[in-house]
């Protein structure tokens, strides 16, 4: 089966790639040939191409959310970028067309115009609004799919509160359990991340953008610093976007002011996530309206307990607080009485560890991939 992937990225540091990849190198022992179109030349090619997948680089028509001489000119780069697709898809004979993100329209296009069935995956977060304008995308989405998959019961609400839900399947990203569990505890990886050998290091994973919500995991890292020795916070991500690196000045002056140089590490982006998550005491995700949270799911995988927000999909993961503990969005209090709850109860945390591991079963990469390879050969049959 030859199967083609539009991703809109092409970055070092990408949830959708992360997880795609991750699906793919469960798909492509299962027989999916696959070919992975993405706009730019960047980082994630050899690392496609290492799976077996073949890359093309082809232009793109993201979805915008402002209103710009650009956005303005989105139907024509849409239906070019929509040619495009159909004329690499038909250069490929591939049977079906992934769209995955849902920014991108050109593949429910070309697969119409070529009549090869289409995938869909919502990878975006949970926050619909303006609702006027998510109306009419999930009607567009929904009619431009054969199949939609959601990556988690809160982003298929967005379908199906409009009456959408037909072809709505949740999907979660798929991690690889066996890398996460013999993953090494490494002292070397904590020394990176800036703990001595006798601080309990609290660390979060995120890129460093405003919707992470950053500036609330520092002033939450300020406020157990004050009242408990030896622990360590690190911020594990990179910036790319000009945004994003607005944002980490943001940062670096919160941390500045709070007097936080000594007790916070900006490492950057590293690779080896596994080994991060097992050297962490404890995670943090302070992210806004969170769609799934791939990094919260690792972190389970890995058995790390955690603190995230009570917000969008990450009570979903945790199972309500069974398998983690959550706190009121953008509120530093609420993370730091949780933080220094964790840090004082060690049994509390190793039970909390044990049962997100037992969950975190449910993410299993090779679970989800025959989910994928059943339903691919459904829509071709």
């Amino acid at each position: 089966m030859r199967a083609l992937y539009l991703n809109p990225f092409s970055q070092e540091v990408s949830g959708p790639d992360e997880s795609l990849r991750t699906l793919l190198g469960a798909l492509i022992p299962r027989g999916v040939e696959a070919h992975v179109a993405i706009p730019a030349e960047g980082p994630q090619i050899p690392r496609y191409e290492a799976l077996g997948a073949r890359v093309h680089v082809i232009p793109m028509a993201p979805l915008r959310r402002d209103l710009s001489l650009a956005a303005a000119a989105y139907p024509a780069r849409l239906l070019r970028a929509a040619a495009g697709v159909a004329s690499l898809a038909r250069r490929i004979d591939a049977d079906l067309i992934h769209t995955n993100m849902e920014i991108l329209l050109e593949g429910a296009l070309a697969a119409k115009w070529l009549r090869r069935p289409h995938v869909m995956h919502y990878r975006g977060n949970t926050l619909d609004q303006p609702k006027i304008v998510f109306d009419g995308l999930a009607a567009t989405w929904s009619w431009g799919a054969d199949a939609i998959y959601c990556i988690s019961n809160a982003t298929a609400e967005v379908f199906r509160r409009r009456g959408h839900g037909g072809k709505v399947e949740v999907l979660y990203n798929p991690i690889d359990l066996a890398a996460f569990r013999a993953a090494p505890r490494s002292d070397a990886m904590r020394a990176r991340l800036g703990a001595a050998p006798t601080d309990r290091l609290v660390g979060t994973v995120a890129r460093v953008h405003p919707r992470k919500d950053l500036e609330t995991f520092v002033r939450a890292a300020a406020q157990v610093a004050g009242t408990t020795q030896n622990v360590h916070f690190a911020i594990v991500g990179a910036a790319e976007a000009d945004v994003e690196h607005a944002y980490r000045q943001t940062l670096d002056r919160l941390v500045s002011e709070l007097g936080l140089q000594a007790r916070v590490t900006f490492p950057g982006a590293i690779r080896e996530i596994p080994s991060v998550m097992r050297a962490l005491d404890l995670f943090v995700l302070t992210s806004r309206h969170e769609g799934f949270g791939r990094v919260l799911a690792e972190a389970m995988a890995a058995g790390c307990p955690a603190v995230v927000t009570d917000e969008g999909a990450l009570p979903e993961l945790v199972q309500g607080g069974q398998a983690g503990r959550l706190a009121a969005p953008a509120d530093p209090g609420a993370f730091a009485a949780q933080i220094s709850a964790l840090l004082a109860d060690p049994g509390l945390s190793a039970q909390l560890a044990g049962r997100a591991t037992e969950v975190a079963r449910q993410f299993d990469v090779d679970v989800i991939a025959e989910r994928v390879w059943s339903r691919y050969q459904a829509l071709t049959a």
